[in-house]
C-alpha cells in the first residue's frame, strides 16, 4: 500500500514527552542502516498489535512509501512509551525513527471515516446534517479551515451524543471528571452550592456553549452543577478524543486555556476580599487581561532577593497546584527555612506573603502550579477607580521595608524565652510539627484525596493488609512501611491525588471515577508511560507472563487481574467500572483479538475500586489500619505548623 507524505509535524500522543526532536533524513538513513533487525524492539513493545510486526517491515516504512495496512495501524497505536531504547543491541533511537514516520503518514483523521460509527451515534429523530449544523454553532467549530469536516466526523465517531430529560444532571458538584459537554439543543442551569448548601444560580448555557472544560484541563473537582431544562443534547466527549482533537490542530487547547483560566480568575477574584466592592464588569476585564503561567515542579515563581522579586504593585493568583512559600537563611548547612504553603486562591502582592506575615518571600511550585500574574499597569486603573481597593492594598505594602530587613537578617520571629522552654518539654515541638509537614508535602500526602494510614500503637506487624491486598487482586498494591509521621505510618501506596499527573494516556488505560478513585482500565497495554509520570512511584508494570497459573490465552491472565480473589476480602462480587464497559471508550480501540494479546499491564491501588470495602482496612484485626482524606486527617498546613504535643 503506498502512502503519500504530509507536510504537517504531528507530534500525536506526544504530551508526555514533549522535548523529542525530530531526526533529519541523514540521521533516519544512519539509524536504519545500523539496525541489525534482532526484534528485540518488537518483542519489548507493549502495543499489542507488535506482535504482528517485524522490524524489517518497520524498517521499510520508515525510508519509502511501501507501508502495509498492519504497520500503518501500529505506526498511530504506537504512544511513544520508550520501551524499545534500553533493548537495542546498537543503541537505535527506535523512538525517535516511529516519531519521523508517525510525522511522515500523518493521522488517521486525514483518512476515511467510519460513517456506520457516525450513525449509530446520531439521536433519533435528528439526521447527519443537522447533527454537524448544531456543532459548527459551536465557535470552537465554526472555522472550517481549522477543523474541516473529515476531523468532525472523526470526532463525532468516538464521541457520544446523549438526549437528557428535564432536571437531569449532566456535571455534579464535587464530582471528578474529564469529559467535556458541548451542547447541540435545550438549555441548561448551572449551580455552585453556597455555605448552607443551597444551589445558587449562576448561569443558563444554551446550544453553541460548552461546559466541562475545567475538569479536562486541571483535573480537579467540578466546581459547578449543571441540571437540564427540559429536554437537552448534549455530545460528551471522552478526554482522550478531544486530547487527539489539540494535538492535530493545536490552537484548540489554546481556545480552551484561555477562557478557562479567564473563567477561573474572575470567579476567585471575586472571592477576595481585597477585591471587595470592585463590580463584575471590571474583575471581568481584570481577569482578560492576566498573563498567564505554568510552573512545573520545584519551578521558582519568584524570590525574595533584590533580583528576582517582582515589583512592588504587582499581583500573583495561584489557580492551582500547591507552593512552598521559604525565606532564605544565609546559612550554608540550611539555606532556606518552609514557613508556609499556599494553593489555590491564596495570592501575593508585590513577593510579599500577604495571607501570612506580610514579608518578603522566595515561593516555589510543590506541584504543578497555574498562575495569574498582573502587573502595576494592569492594577492601576482600579487603583484609581476604587479608594478602597487602593486603601487595601497599600496597608498590605506597609511592611515591605522592614520585610527587606529581615528576609536578608535571617532575624524572623523576636524569641520568647517562656515560649522556648514550653516548646523544649512538648514531644512534639514546632520544628517537628514543622519537618512533619514538609514530609506530608514532598511525599504527596497533603495532595492526596485518600491515604491509608496504620496506627502504630494498635499495629501488631501481622501483614495482613498487604495479604489481603495481594488475595483479592493477584498481587498486593501496597507496602504498608511508608512515611511516619507521629504514631502513624503512612502506607505507600496510590493517594489518588487532585491533579494526578499520571492520567495521561491515549488508549484510556487509566481513568477516574466520579468519586474520585484512580483505576486502571481494560483498555491498558502496560506502557509504563503512568508509572513514569508518577512522582511517588505508586504504579508497578507487571507482564502476564510472570503470572505462575498457566492459562491457554494471555488475555484470559490479564483479565484475572481485574476479577480474580477470593475468601473475606472479596466482599461483594465486583461489579464492572465505568471505562470497562464501554467498548469504544477511547480513539484507539478496536474489535479486534489482537487487542486481546496484551503482554504487560500497570497496577495500583485503587480503593477496591468496583467491591464494597477496602481489603486491607477490613482484614486489619485490630482496626489500626483507616483511610483517611489527609487534610481532613492531618489538618490544613497551617493546623499542622501550629501543633503542639499534649
Amino acid at each position: 500500500m503506498q502512502m503519500e507524505t504530509t507536510q504537517k509535524l504531528f507530534k500525536v500522543g506526544m504530551t508526555h514527552r514533549t522535548d523529542m526532536q525530530t531526526l533529519t533524513p541523514e540521521q533516519v538513513n544512519f539509524e536504519i542502516d545500523m539496525c541489525v533487525g534482532c526484534d528485540r524492539c518488537m518483542r519489548a513493545c507493549p502495543v499489542p498489535l507488535s506482535s504482528q510486526v517485524n522490524i524489517a517491515d518497520l524498517n521499510r516504512a520508515t525510508i519509502s512509501n511501501e507501508v502495509a495496512p498492519h504497520v500503518a495501524r501500529f505506526t498511530d497505536e504506537c504512544v511513544m512509551c520508550g520501551s524499545c531504547v534500553p533493548v537495542c543491541p546498537v543503541d537505535n533511537h527506535r523512538d525517535l525513527l516511529m516519531l519521523s514516520l508517525k510525522q511522515r503518514l500523518g493521522i488517521p483523521w486525514d483518512g476515511q471515516v467510519d460513517l456506520s460509527r457516525v450513525a449509530s451515534n446520531i439521536p433519533q429523530g435528528w439526521s447527519l446534517p443537522l447533527l454537524m449544523r448544531n456543532i459548527r454553532e459551536q465557535s470552537l467549530f465554526q472555522n472550517t479551515q481549522l477543523v474541516p469536516d473529515n476531523y468532525l466526523l472523526h470526532f463525532v465517531a468516538t464521541s457520544q451524543v446523549q438526549i437528557l430529560q428535564a432536571g437531569e444532571e449532566l456535571i455534579r458538584e464535587g464530582e471528578f471528571g474529564r469529559d467535556i459537554f458541548f451542547i447541540l439543543d435545550g438549555q441548561c442551569e448551572v449551580f455552585s452550592s453556597g455555605t448552607d448548601q443551597a444551589d445558587l444560580p449562576m448561569a443558563i448555557l444554551r446550544h453553541g456553549e460548552y461546559v466541562g472544560e475545567q475538569g479536562m484541563l486541571t483535573g480537579q473537582p467540578r466546581n459547578i452543577t449543571v441540571r437540564a431544562q427540559g429536554q437537552v443534547a448534549v455530545l460528551r466527549v471522552p478526554e482522550q478524543v478531544m486530547q487527539r482533537l489539540i494535538e492535530v490542530v493545536p490552537a484548540v487547547e489554546d481556545f480552551f486555556v484561555q477562557l478557562s483560566n479567564a473563567r477561573a480568575v474572575e470567579r476567585i477574584l471575586s472571592e477576595l476580599e481585597l477585591f471587595e466592592g470592585v463590580t463584575a464588569e471590571d474583575l471581568h476585564l481584570l481577569a482578560k487581561q492576566a498573563e498567564m503561567r505554568r510552573y512545573e515542579r520545584d519551578g521558582q515563581l519568584f524570590s525574595e532577593d533584590q533580583k528576582g522579586r517582582p515589583v512592588r504593585e504587582s499581583f500573583h493568583l495561584l489557580l492551582d497546584g500547591f507552593v512552598k512559600v521559604a525565606r532564605k537563611t544565609g546559612r550554608q548547612e540550611q539555606p532556606e527555612r518552609v514557613i508556609a504553603y499556599r494553593q489555590r486562591g491564596d495570592y501575593f502582592v508585590g513577593g510579599l506573603d500577604m495571607l501570612g506575615d506580610q514579608r518578603a518571600v522566595t515561593v516555589s511550585a510543590i506541584t504543578r502550579v497555574t498562575v495569574a500574574e498582573f502587573s502595576r499597569a494592569q492594577l492601576k486603573n482600579l487603583l484609581v477607580k476604587y479608594p478602597v481597593f487602593k486603601q487595601r492594598l497599600q496597608q498590605r505594602l506597609t511592611l515591605y521595608q522592614a520585610a527587606k530587613t529581615a528576609a536578608h537578617s535571617a532575624v524572623f520571629e523576636p524569641l520568647d524565652q517562656v515560649e522556648l522552654k514550653q516548646m523544649a518539654a512538648n514531644l512534639h515541638s514546632e520544628v517537628e510539627a514543622r519537618a512533619g509537614l514538609h514530609a506530608l508535602v514532598s511525599d504527596g500526602v497533603v495532595e492526596g484525596t485518600d491515604v491509608l494510614v496504620i496506627d502504630l500503637d494498635k499495629c501488631i506487624h501481622c501483614n495482613e493488609c498487604e495479604e489481603a491486598c495481594e488475595r483479592r487482586h493477584g498481587r498486593s498494591r501496597m507496602n504498608r512501611e511508608g512515611m511516619v509521621v507521629g504514631n502513624m505510618s503512612i502506607v505507600t501506596a496510590c493517594r489518588q491525588c487532585q491533579d494526578p499527573v499520571c492520567m495521561l494516556c491515549s488508549r484510556a488505560g487509566i481513568a477516574r471515577k466520579p468519586s474520585g478513585e484512580v483505576y486502571i482500565t481494560e483498555s491498558c497495554i502496560g506502557c509504563g508511560i503512568c508509572a513514569e509520570r508518577c512522582p511517588y512511584d505508586n504504579i508497578s508494570i507487571v507482564s502476564l507472563d510472570d503470572d505462575n497459573e498457566a492459562q491457554p490465552q494471555s488475555w484470559q491472565r490479564f483479565s484475572r487481574i481485574f476479577s480474580k480473589g477470593f475468601g473475606k476480602e472479596r466482599g461483594k462480587q465486583r461489579q464492572p467500572l465505568p471505562m470497562a464497559q464501554v467498548a469504544t471508550s477511547g480513539p484507539l480501540q478496536f474489535d479486534d483479538p489482537i487487542e486481546d494479546i496484551r503482554k504487560k499491564i500497570a497496577i495500583k491501588c485503587d480503593l477496591c475500586a468496583g467491591y464494597n470495602n477496602q481489603a486491607c482496612v477490613q482484614a486489619c484485626p485490630t482496626g489500626a489500619a483507616i483511610r483517611v482524606n489527609p487534610v481532613s486527617f492531618f489538618g490544613s498546613t497551617e493546623d499542622i505548623l501550629s501543633l503542639r504535643g499534649k
